[in-house]
């Protein structure tokens, strides 16, 4: 399904994989949200739309009670002209709206065409990166304690990596239900929108084509994982869940997951924090090779 011209915009559909996945790869992201799958997974709660303008791709976000925002346009046509565009539709709409998780490098390559806009960070969209080999040895005294949870978890019994293949989608929702069941009460609703996030990934888990991996223990899905390549040396990893009642299971799917998955990537981007500041901490703990910096650009 072609992607309209703009003014026009469609609802993003699994047929515009394709020609988002080209224009990915054309001109590579750094940012998390960049892949197809991550776009299509949040449909249901950002409300993407695409157009075309410019040479460039399009995608808006319009969640349902919050302000509408554009992603970077992104293609190899006159992206700075776009991005201007984009944000003077907004205000034609009477919207005081963002293009929103914009990455660091982009802001540098179109600092003209961005001349006399505001500018600002955006901290708790900003990616974690980790070397790949950080991540599959955990080699040094910083890391001990990551592979101590790691040895606890081999004693519990018998531990299984298993590419996720249709037979083991059943049970990795399960345990994401069970996942949820362990958190907090007043999470409820966004665990409910997260759910829905991962259920799309395993309905359509041929057609995105990621890698999916699970840890079982004496034969039970107790961990997953779900990631893609996001560029040239960079993997992505998208969901990540484990049994709650396991200490150190994480550090197990992590592990594991980058032992099997991530070796011909030099990088691993695990996402952002979202402003958790428990999901901050543990991020924090693998100690990230970098960070990719976001920024929301506004008139």
């Amino acid at each position: 399904m072609a992607i309209p011209e703009f003014p026009q915009f469609a609802p993003l559909v699994l047929e515009h994989k394709t020609e988002v996945d080209r224009a990915f790869a054309e001109m590579e992201p750094t940012i998390s949200e960049f892949t197809f799958t991550n776009l299509f997974m949040w449909q249901h709660y950002y409300n993407i739309s695409v157009s075309r303008m410019h040479g460039c791709i399009l995608f808006l976000a319009e969640p349902p009670g919050k302000k509408p925002f554009f992603y970077p346009p992104w293609g190899q046509g006159d992206t700075g002209r776009a991005a201007r565009d984009c944000l003077q539709f907004l205000a034609d709409k009477g919207e005081a709206g963002h293009i929103e998780r914009v990455p660091q490098d982009y802001i540098e390559r179109y600092a003209h065409s961005l001349r006399g806009l505001e500018i600002t960070p955006d901290p708790d969209n900003d990616d974690y990166v980790y070397s790949s080999q950080d991540l599959i040895f955990l080699e040094g005294r910083r890391l001990h304690a990551k592979r101590n949870a790691i040895r606890k978890v081999h004693k519990v019994g018998d531990n299984e990596y298993r590419a996720i293949d249709e037979g083991l989608i059943g049970p990795c929702l399960e345990l994401q239900e069970l996942w949820c069941r362990q958190q907090h009460r007043e999470l409820y609703l966004s665990l409910a929108e997260e759910t829905m996030a991962v259920k799309t990934i395993f309905d359509n888990y041929q057609a995105l084509g990621v890698k999916g991996g699970a840890i079982l223990i004496n034969g039970r899905v107790e961990a997953f994982s779900i990631g893609e390549r996001l560029n040239s040396d960079t993997l992505v990893i998208h969901v990540e869940k484990a049994n709650l009642a396991i200490p150190g299971l994480y550090a197990v799917i992590n592990q594991q997951f980058a032992e099997h998955e991530a070796r011909d990537h030099k990088y691993v981007n695990r996402e952002q924090d979202l402003g958790d500041k428990g999901l901050r901490m543990a991020k924090r703990s693998y100690y990230p090779s970098a960070m990719v910096r976001k920024f929301k650009v506004a008139r």
